[in-house]
């Protein structure tokens, strides 16, 4: 009950959490002036959020910062230059995080997402979110942005993942989007690839998405990385249950395991 309660929590996000009131508002101060270091704002992550959280929370903490940037910024509240050096700030924040992660001793059998953009998208702050969300929980991330997609970069990245996460944010670049999912198939020579897609674009596209067979849409970084998870865990569980000649079955009461 009480993993289901926090799951909730960074579900709607930080914001809604009382005890992250303050480290917000001084952090965004931070993030918006120039001066600050990148030093001085991974220390204010280490010191002064809420003790005893476990490392994605300092992910999802980046996030909410994002988010509310966004929010100011509909509200006519913050300029685009504040948002320039915001999203900027976070994203190399989230750069430098996901190094210091792939640095560490990590495990050698852990399940790979592979984080893709249409080209076009420009907005690429949340793909490396996803990305070092992913990797503060235990698995393997790519995050491939257009221009780095050459066919035979793509391909590679294709056949190591074990789930794809698209960043759609500019609903003018549909046709591009397609055309990458598209590729994305194409490519698979293995078992399909389940595709997970999240971006303001994406909410507002879901029929076509659905025609286009996409598994899975999400608003936020938090729950598309818990899905990706429950779906590899269930296909693990599939995989082993075959093996033994049996049937995995999902029922309101777990995992019920059928001999024929």
């Amino acid at each position: 009950m009480t993993a289901e309660k926090l799951s909730t929590r960074y579900d709607r996000g930080l914001e809604h959490d009382r005890l992250y009131d303050k480290a917000l508002a001084d952090f965004r101060v931070l993030v918006l002036d120039p001066r600050t270091r990148l030093a001085s704002l991974r220390a204010f992550l280490e010191h002064e959020l809420p003790l005893g959280r476990p490392y994605f929370v300092k992910v999802l903490f980046l996030e909410t910062i994002a988010r509310l940037l966004g929010q100011e910024w509909v509200a006519d509240n913050c300029d685009f230059i504040d948002v320039t050096i915001g999203t900027s700030r976070l994203q190399a924040m989230a750069v430098s995080m996901s190094l210091d992660l792939r640095e560490a001793e990590r495990n050698v059998n852990a399940p790979g997402a592979l984080i893709l953009t249409p080209v076009g998208e420009q907005h690429t702050l949340m793909p490396h979110l996803i990305g070092l969300l992913f990797e503060s929980l235990g698995w393997a991330s790519q995050v491939l942005e257009p221009e780095a997609s050459t066919p035979p970069v793509l391909e590679r990245a294709v056949e190591a993942a074990d789930i794809a996460c698209i960043g759609w944010s500019n609903i003018r670049l549909a046709t591009e989007f397609k055309t990458l999912v598209q590729n994305v198939r194409e490519l698979r020579q293995g078992p399909r690839l389940p595709l997970v897609v999240g971006g303001a674009a994406a909410l507002d596209s879901v029929d076509f998405l659905v025609g286009l067979g996409i598994d899975c849409i999400c608003d936020s970084v938090y729950s598309a990385v818990k899905i990706c998870e429950s779906y590899y865990e269930l296909e693990r569980i599939s995989q082993q249950a075959r093996a033994a000649g049996r049937t995995a079955v999902v029922t309101h009461s777990g995992i019920d395991w059928l001999t024929p």
